[in-house]
């Protein structure tokens, strides 16, 4: 059972190669979902509003919640409150991913998993996973992709410049994906590399 970690940086498409490892019949742990479950939590909830101020509040349905975009305008503009946020978040994703594996593994012994992590290098996750697998695509494209999304030019640089430098990324990857290209080339580079994976 090979625990696999997914990972590049902001913009170069680490979502859309979980979904075709997915496809391919990988066990997959969107990073993404996993932070929104726990922003759900009143504990969670408490310590960022300590962090950050009651700004970054909404309410759902009478309930309190936390508007990520809020969060993510702060944090990628304050790196001393962006180290704060992630000591609080980043332990709570791991353990939920742990705690899901686990489960995975219970069920199917002999399963494929593999996990998002966005900032596994810059959290010294490595060491968790048996193989790290790293999505890469140049600046441009990742600039071109996120203004696509509706992020300013200044927002996705800013957000691109708080990460480790995708080429110290890709010198530790057991396994490269060169997004570049279009999704048929990239989905068959999933595909050779889950191949690799379940021999």
């Amino acid at each position: 059972m090979p625990f696999i970690g997914l990972t590049g940086n902001f913009g170069m498409g680490k979502t859309t190669v979980l979904r075709f490892f997915k496809d391919s019949g990988a066990y997959t742990i969107n990073a993404d979902a996993l932070v929104s479950h726990i922003l759900k939590r009143p504990s969670i909830i408490n310590k960022l509003t300590a962090i950050l101020g009651r700004e970054v509040m909404r309410k759902r349905c009478g309930k309190p919640s936390i508007n990520k975009r809020r969060v993510a305008d702060i944090i990628f503009q304050n790196p001393e409150k962006r180290g704060l946020v992630e000591k609080v978040i980043h332990p709570e994703v791991m353990r939920l991913v742990e705690c899901i594996k686990r489960k995975i593994i219970k069920k199917n012994p002999a399963a494929i998993v593999i996990s998002e992590a966005p900032l596994l290098y810059e959290a010294h996750y490595e060491r968790l996973f048996d193989k790290i697998i790293v999505v890469y695509c140049n600046k441009d494209v990742a600039l071109r992709r996120l203004m696509a999304k509706g992020f300013s030019r200044e927002d996705a640089m800013r957000r691109m410049r708080t990460q480790m430098p995708i080429s110290k990324k890709k010198s530790s990857a057991d396994f490269l994906i060169n997004n570049n290209f279009n999704i048929s080339n990239t989905r068959l580079q999933v595909k050779r590399i889950f191949k690799k994976l379940s021999q």
